[in-house]
């Protein structure tokens, strides 16, 4: 589902279902947007999912291994 937080003179606009969101201006496909309040900037959820790059990937497995060698790991 889309949804929207006002982030002081932002609209910023996602999905919850961690899927790319489509419209704006330009019109194109975003993980996610940030729209002044008043754009009437709107956008569909669609059922591409955001990928996580490499580095994101990278830094969750890096807190993982951390949480394992200092006895965290609560799994």
């Amino acid at each position: 589902m889309i949804k929207t937080e006002i982030i002081g003179n932002f609209v910023k606009t996602y999905s919850d279902q961690g899927m790319k969101i489509h419209g704006g201006m330009p019109e194109a496909d975003y993980d996610e947007a940030y729209d002044p309040i008043n754009s009437g900037r709107t956008y569909v959820e669609t059922d591409i999912p955001i990928d996580l790059n490499d580095d994101e990937v990278d830094i969750w497995e890096k807190a993982r291994a951390y949480d394992i060698l200092i006895g965290n790991d609560n799994d």
